[in-house]
């Protein structure tokens, strides 16, 4: 068996972490890891009743320790995996738990207060004034 590969704190990229959280399951995955306790992958996903088959979630976890976002140990015949929340508040400070408790359910998100527009939103323009504040590329129309 080869050994398993984890990078090193002063490794872990952001775009890495990123990608591997920017997938639905792998977040899902995350958040049903423990800081403190090892879970086993099968466990995970048997208690957030995913139904992925082995290989499917071997290629996940594979994914989120290449990472840097849990650590992994075999015991026996299972793989044991926890968060490295130690590395990456060290490394990229308040983002694990930025994401990890970010609101995703879009029906909660609505009971809250309404969003306010973006500050560089502003009123559609007339045509005309659309016309004026275009860029002039010294061509004339006809």
């Amino acid at each position: 068996m080869r050994p398993l590969h984890h990078p090193a704190t002063a490794d872990i990229e952001l775009t890495a972490v990123l990608y591997a959280l920017a997938d639905p399951v792998r977040l899902t995955l995350v958040r049903g890891l423990s800081r403190d306790r090892p879970v086993s992958c099968i466990r995970v996903s048997e208690e957030k009743a995913l139904g992925l088959p082995r290989a499917t979630l071997s290629r996940h976890f594979d994914v989120l320790r290449s990472a840097g976002l849990v650590h992994t140990v075999k015991s026996g015949t299972q793989y044991l995996n926890t968060l490295r929340c130690d590395d990456l508040e060290q490394r990229f400070p308040g983002l694990l738990r930025a994401i990890l408790f970010a609101e995703t359910d879009p029906a909660a998100a609505a009971k809250g207060a309404p969003r306010a527009a973006p500050q560089g939103a502003a009123k559609p323009m007339a045509a005309s004034k659309r016309a004026a504040a275009a860029p002039r590329t010294g061509r004339s129309r006809p």
